[in-house]
């Protein structure tokens, strides 16, 4: 199969995340592509197109088998073979990074975390061990680690991401504000936590919606009653 386009791939894991939520992955649940178009805001005919791109092809009038989507997308993003990266920053952001359960879901297994506070260092948070940042660049290259998660201040983000590039790390996932310089055939994947604010803020720059007395009254009801 050809490369995907980035296009393609970025809706194809929407896709594998609507249906992982929806479907208990054990029965044959079935779903529609009308019903992931307008979940996900996506045109029915571009949904049924991608997945003829990954060799998926629905029942008349039944749709597709959820758990079979899953299967298929899992197989062609590369959500079957586990693979392994290292965090480097174990403060709160890190943290929540290392105790969220998602990420199994998408096949990461971070095996290792890095700090440079002496007083993390030893710590275990949800079993992995926090080491110190001098021995970043041996635990690296003797593990052959591909993958490394950034949560450090901007700037220490590019020596870090200069070290771990020489060191063999082929994609960086990078949670700091910071523009990351690196080499062709090296990927950054940029995480902005404030990426949707301007969506937000926009949303809200708008008249205040009005409230109607008896929605607030019920409202209020139903949280008194929980």
């Amino acid at each position: 199969m050809a490369r995907l386009k980035r296009v393609v791939l970025d809706r194809l894991i929407r896709y594998y995340r609507f249906l992982a939520d929806v479907s208990d992955g054990r029965r044959a649940d079935t779903v529609t592509s009308s019903r992931i178009g307008a979940a996900l805001e996506v045109d029915p005919s571009q949904v049924r197109k991608d997945f003829g791109t990954v060799g998926l092809i629905g029942m008349s009038r039944v749709g597709y088998d959820a758990c079979e989507v899953c299967r298929t997308i899992r197989t062609v993003v590369g959500f079957d073979r586990p693979y392994g990266g290292v965090l480097i920053g174990a403060g709160k952001l890190g943290g929540a990074i290392l105790a969220s359960a998602e990420v199994d879901r998408y096949g990461l297994r971070i095996v290792a975390a890095f700090d440079s506070d002496p007083f993390k260092v030893g710590r275990h948070i949800e079993g992995v061990t926090i080491l110190p940042i001098r021995v970043l660049a041996t635990y690296v290259m003797e593990h052959q680690i591909r993958l490394a998660i950034l949560t450090i201040p901007p700037s220490a983000a590019q020596p870090l991401a200069d070290l771990l590039v020489s060191c063999g790390v082929e994609a960086i996932w990078n949670f700091t504000p910071a523009r990351l310089e690196v080499p062709r055939g090296v990927l950054v994947r940029n995480q902005r936590l404030t990426a949707g604010l301007g969506e937000i803020a926009y949303h809200l720059k708008g008249p205040r919606r009005a409230v109607r007395h008896r929605d607030y009254a019920a409202a209020i009801e139903g949280a008194d009653a929980s």
